[in-house]
């Protein structure tokens, strides 16, 4: 509702009012990695946190409830880059990013993002990206719900890491190939608000 806001601080997950009062530690991460991305679900009964270790790597997508105890793991163990998380506005999916690749370096480099939607009701997950033909040499970023759940909007670019970035929309139809579209060029880190 706009009242409060959640960050994260290193290994600590906070709650604050928006006037800055009222701090109150949620969730401290129980191997020392550090929480670098965090999603609060439209009804605020969950938050999807992704923790790594200093390098980016090692990462984690875990679900918690308002107390901090943890929900459901939805990604662990698996090499590569990950992030964009995002509920549905009915807590029944959250989306994210994972580099299928698995390949690391020093620069973060990821070389196949990829979209992956998580059902939460019944634990599958659904690949986006390889659904819409996500073309080879790119990656799919930073994935946001579009306020109806119809579509996932997000930014398409070359996984050389300079080249334009496209913000893209997928269609979530109940086809097994999903439209991609674009929907301009020059742009990232898109929302729907």
């Amino acid at each position: 509702n706009g009242a409060k806001f959640i960050y994260p601080n290193f290994d600590k997950l906070y709650k604050v009012n928006k006037d800055g009062s009222g701090q109150e530690l949620l969730y401290t991460t129980t191997d020392g990695s550090l929480i670098s991305e965090c999603d609060w679900s439209y009804d605020e009964s969950l938050i999807a946190l992704k923790t790594n270790d200093f390098s980016g790597y090692n990462s984690k997508i875990i679900i918690i409830d308002t107390v901090g105890n943890v929900v459901k793991t939805i990604l662990t163990g698996v090499s590569g880059g990950s992030g964009g998380l995002n509920f549905s506005v009915d807590n029944n999916f959250l989306v994210y990013t994972h580099d299928v690749s698995g390949y690391q370096d020093s620069n973060y480099r990821q070389l196949n993002s990829q979209i992956f939607v998580y059902n939460l009701l019944n634990d599958t997950v659904r690949n986006v990206s390889v659904e819409s033909k996500k073309p080879n040499g790119t990656n799919d970023l930073d994935p946001r719900f579009s306020p109806n759940n119809a579509q996932v909007i997000f930014t398409n670019t070359s996984n050389d890491g300079i080249s334009t970035r496209t913000v893209m929309v997928i269609n979530m139809t109940s086809d097994t190939e999903s439209a991609r579209a674009n929907l301009f060029v020059n742009g990232e880190m898109p929302d729907y608000e």
